[in-house]
């Protein structure tokens, strides 16, 4: 047996790196790795093994051999030397984990340093907050929790502050365009007059009819939207967004088309989807579950790839979740849900990636400090400008 297959099988560690866990394997990779930085760094080696091409037979990567197996083809002494930067740089499993574990039982009793940034620590996350643009230029404030309750085109439409839903009466309905803005440092709960749920996220648009009568269901979305899809095998749905369209009849998928990025990614998580670009239609993607489309915005082009689909939809369960993601990109998430600015000081430090996660609704320092307790980056603030050394 070796050493470290204690409490988890290696199969786990592979679909890990290569497809996707269910819940109760997470979970069990999660404590694996906290219960000590040898598991940490093992797990951190046999990724670089994998990510460097290095591979075996399949069936064989997935059996209780792969233990031997990986220990036979990396010198786990020399690896940790030669990749330490790459560890730490790479691994908030390194740290965060452990981190977070320690964090979240000793939370209470911790005393509040002396020279904590008082600025800092007055950065709160993100809340339940949307502007309702209805089709006459009318605007409603939904950040309040106040109750709202108007009738457009013969849609009832209600919300309670945290949630807004069209509900179509019955007899004839004209339909009317409405448009919900999420401002940075907000999200919102939306179900469409179909019953379609749409999550959205912080600085984000969804432009929509109050009914759907025609042919298909159509909404256009700027930034990002977890869409649950009511099924209707006789009217697709499609969602627009810059040159992509998506086409689906019933399914849970993941978009993110902000404007600032360089893609739109498209996050399958069940069902089907067909994506493709507006005006070639005959060029598309079907994607499959735990599949993701991209489209890079320069080149106009679709990719496909396998992927861990919890990685990009934990932001609407009130979690970050990285894989080797860059600091830059980080950044940008951070500065999306908590409204601040970023600025690094050195171009090559938004390159450097990591991997973790932590609670959205922690206060931006505390997240931060995590952050710096990898030893690979520093954080200065002015305002609500964050400053990464």
């Amino acid at each position: 047996m070796h050493k470290y297959s204690e409490g988890i099988d290696f199969s786990i560690i592979w679909k890990k790196l290569h497809t996707s866990l269910t819940g109760e394997e997470e979970e069990q990779l999660k404590l694996w790795l906290s219960e000590s930085t040898d598991h940490q760094n093992y797990f951190e080696q046999v990724k670089l093994f994998y990510r460097n091409g290095s591979q075996f037979e399949d069936g064989f990567q997935r059996s209780e051999d792969g233990w031997s197996a990986i220990s036979n083809k990396v010198d786990f002494k020399k690896s940790r030397k030669k990749n330490r930067r790459l560890i730490y740089a790479t691994s908030v499993a390194a740290s965060i984990l452990v981190l977070l574990a320690a964090f979240y039982v000793f939370k209470p009793f911790l005393s509040t340093s002396e020279n904590t940034n008082q600025t800092l620590s007055a950065i709160v996350p993100g809340t339940d907050k949307a502007i309702l643009m209805t089709d006459d230029g009318a605007s409603y404030d939904l950040s309040t929790g106040t109750p709202l309750t108007l009738e457009e085109g013969g849609t009832e439409i209600t919300s309670q502050g945290t949630s807004i839903k069209y509900n179509e009466q019955k007899g004839d309905v004209e339909v009317k365009y409405n448009t919900l803005i999420i401002p940075r440092g907000g999200k919102f709960n939306l179900t469409l007059a179909d019953g379609t749920r749409v999550w959205l996220n912080a600085d984000s648009r969804l432009k929509y009819p109050t009914s759907f009568p025609g042919e298909y269901r159509v909404v256009e979305l700027t930034g990002e939207a977890y869409f649950e899809v009511s099924k209707n095998a006789q009217k697709p749905f499609k969602v627009l967004s810059g040159s992509q369209v998506i086409q689906v009849l019933g399914t849970s998928f993941n978009i993110s088309s902000y404007q600032d990025d360089p893609i739109i990614a498209t996050t399958l998580v069940e069902g089907k989807v067909e994506v493709y670009l507006e005006h070639t239609p005959s060029e598309h993607q079907m994607l499959l579950p735990n599949q993701q489309s991209i489209l890079v915005k320069d080149y106009n082009s679709l990719i496909q790839k396998n992927v861990n689909v919890q990685e990009f939809i934990s932001w609407k369960d009130g979690w970050f979740y990285f894989r080797d993601k860059s600091l830059e990109a980080i950044m940008l998430d951070l500065s999306r849900w908590y409204d601040v600015s970023v600025q690094f000081e050195d171009p090559e430090m938004k390159k450097l990636p990591f991997t973790g996660e932590f609670r959205r609704y922690e206060n931006l320092e505390e997240v931060l400090n995590l952050l710096e307790k990898t030893g690979e980056v520093k954080f200065e603030t002015e305002r609500r400008k964050i400053i990464i050394k």
